[in-house]
Order: structure tokens, then C-alpha cells, then sequence
């Protein structure tokens, strides 16, 4: 190269399925953020190898390559790239970016603070966030804050390991983000069966085809939880509105901080809630007590 340079990058390719051909789309000379994918299917530690170039050792003498090749990483035998066969690889692995996106708004950027971000990884899934507690998207920032990444033995198992840790995802906040929709859309036939191309989602998103589900119980205990956040954070301005007058609050007020009483009907049946704050922003609730 004429600038000297040596590294790992990172080669795109499109896939035409009619054809099975390959079609050269672009190179970066880095990582994409999406190299754990590479790394899950084939076992090498890409940052690794990148810094190993960089310092000048041969591509056939580091060890994870080697591997690769079903060689000896001890050893220092020569690899023809172009001609020698690698280990045909057993894992399927999927990514999902996580941003602070409106899906219901043509995935347009939001911003806003981020009270918290709470993700348990596991043996099939793990992921990595840019923010944590009391943090927050700035509007000029990359929307994008996380990555999930889910492995299996076939796409279908990886599919599913996706899923389950999107859903298992809490972000707590001012912003919106699509981990709800990305759910939905890994369960999609097209998505299923692999059959999904360069315009696809442009064309999902333009047609609003691919709809949150909701359900009823579900949405009796979200409005619920609103009713009382509404009621206590109404209550705190009539308390501080009167402390600045002079006036002390009486304990009946106060109550109302701590336990309120929410009356909901849906569909002829009536539910009547006991929710008990528990902290700044989480509340517990019973009902038929």
C-alpha cells in the first residue's frame, strides 16, 4: 500500500440469493461496530488481531487464525489464503443496535435523559451500552447507545436468544427506543426465513406493517401505573405550591404521596388498584384487597 498502512478493516459484501453471488459494496480500514458478529462465527478476537498486525506479526502465526484453519497455534507453518480450507463455522450470530429511535415516528432521533439502562446478559446474548444511570442523548449525538449480540447453533436458535434478550431489555427515560419494535420484526416471515433485502425495511417502515402488540391486562396495568404517577406528581406540586404560601401540609395530603387509589373499567369489568410508591419512579400495586 502506498501509505504504509496494515491493520484489520472490514469488507462488505451484498448477496444476491437468485445467483448466490457476491458483489463488492464497500472497505473500511477499522472495525465496524458489528465485529463481535465476526467473532462469534469464527472464534478470532478481531481487536486482537488487529493490534497483532499493527505490530507486525504475520496473519499465519496468530494464534486465533490459526484455529480458524484447524491449525496447530503453536506452530508457525505457512497458510495459503487464497487456496487452503478453513474450519466450516457452527455458531449464528445476530446484532440489533439499540437507539434512542422513535419507531413510531419513521425512526426519527429523540433525546433526553436516561434514568437508567438495566441488561442481564446471558450464555446465548450479551450486549454493551454507552450510557448507564443518569446519563442521557444529546440531540446533536449518534442516536445509537447499545448492541445486543445472540448466538446459536442455528439462526433460528440465535433468533430466538435476540428476541428474548430485547425483551429482557429496560431503559428508563425520556427517550424512545425501538427494542419493542425489533422484537416484532424478528418475527416477521421475511425475517424468519431469510428472505429480507436492501429495501425491506424501508418498505416496512413506509407501510407501518409491523405493529406493537399489546394486551389488554397489559394495558390496564401501564394506566394504572399513570394514574398514580399522574396523582402523586399533581399532589407534589399542590404540597410545594402551599409550602411557598406558607401554608404546612395536613397528613391526608402527604398520604397521597405514599398510596393512592385508582378505579379503572375495561371492557365491563372494573378494576379497582392499590399503588404504594416505592421511589422516585417505581411503584408496587395489588388489587382486590
Amino acid at each position: 500500500m502506498s501509505v504504509g498502512y496494515r491493520g484489520a478493516g472490514t469488507v462488505e459484501y451484498l448477496y444476491k440469493p437468485e445467483t448466490k453471488g457476491f458483489y463488492f459494496l464497500e472497505l473500511n480500514p477499522r472495525l465496524q461496530v458489528e465485529h463481535p458478529v465476526t467473532e462469534g462465527i469464527t472464534g478470532v478476537n478481531v481487536p486482537a488481531l488487529q493490534l497483532q498486525i499493527g505490530m507486525g506479526v504475520p496473519l499465519e502465526r496468530v494464534p486465533d487464525i490459526r484455529r480458524f484453519y484447524g491449525l496447530d497455534p503453536a506452530e508457525a507453518t505457512k497458510i495459503n489464503f487464497l487456496d487452503d480450507k478453513y474450519l466450516y463455522p457452527t455458531t449464528h450470530v445476530i446484532a440489533a443496535r439499540v437507539t434512542a429511535e422513535n419507531p413510531d415516528d419513521a425512526f426519527r432521533p429523540t433525546s433526553g435523559k436516561i434514568e437508567r439502562v438495566r441488561f442481564q446478559s446471558s450464555p446465548s446474548a450479551w450486549g454493551y451500552f454507552s450510557i448507564g444511570a443518569n446519563g442521557g442523548i444529546h440531540e446533536f449525538a449518534d442516536s445509537q447507545f447499545g448492541h445486543v449480540f445472540a448466538s446459536g447453533p442455528t439462526r433460528e436458535h440465535a433468533r430466538k436468544a435476540l428476541q428474548l434478550a430485547l425483551k429482557n431489555i429496560s431503559i428508563v427515560g425520556e427517550i424512545r427506543n425501538p427494542t419493542e419494535y425489533l422484537v416484532e420484526l424478528a418475527d416477521t416471515e421475511e425475517f424468519r426465513n431469510n428472505t429480507i433485502d436492501t429495501a425491506w425495511l424501508d418498505r416496512l417502515i413506509a407501510e407501518k406493517s409491523v405493529k406493537m402488540k399489546f394486551h389488554a391486562q397489559d394495558m390496564i396495568f401501564y394506566a394504572a401505573c399513570l394514574r398514580a404517577h399522574l396523582t402523586v406528581k399533581a399532589q407534589t406540586a399542590k404540597i410545594l405550591d402551599g409550602i411557598k404560601r406558607g401554608h404546612l401540609p395536613l397528613q391526608s395530603d402527604l398520604r397521597l404521596l405514599q398510596a393512592v387509589q385508582v378505579d379503572l373499567a375495561h371492557d365491563s369489568i372494573k378494576y379497582n388498584w392499590q399503588v404504594s410508591r416505592t421511589g422516585h419512579d417505581s411503584f408496587a400495586l395489588t388489587i382486590g384487597q
